[in-house]
């Protein structure tokens, strides 16, 4: 790499020079509206939770819906306890990363 320079260009004649920013734009722009949106959002998340009231679980309380499984047999506690069906020719060992031998 020989050579290398930084590019040197000039604002082109043809351009109104730019108007001064003041302090209060800098701060109403930077400051006020990214933070307003993020009061904005944090909200509009948390209003659904506040909607609910007493009716949702609380820690220490009793759990008083169904049980849940998650990642577990699509036929839920029933279908977990049944054996799996053999196709011929297969030996019910398991192992491995298959789960057959």
């Amino acid at each position: 790499m020989t050579g290398v320079s930084p590019a040197f260009a000039s604002r082109p004649a043809s351009w109104p020079p730019a108007d001064p920013v003041s302090p209060l734009d800098f701060i109403i722009v930077l400051v006020l509206i990214p933070g307003g949106l993020f009061i904005l959002i944090a909200l509009l998340s948390a209003i659904p939770s506040m909607a609910r009231g007493d009716s949702t679980y609380q820690p220490g309380l009793a759990w008083r819906n169904e049980p849940e499984w998650f990642g577990g047999p699509r036929g839920g506690l029933d279908k977990a306890d049944e054996p799996a069906e053999l196709e011929a020719g297969e030996s019910s060992d398991r192992g491995g990363a298959s789960a057959r031998w």
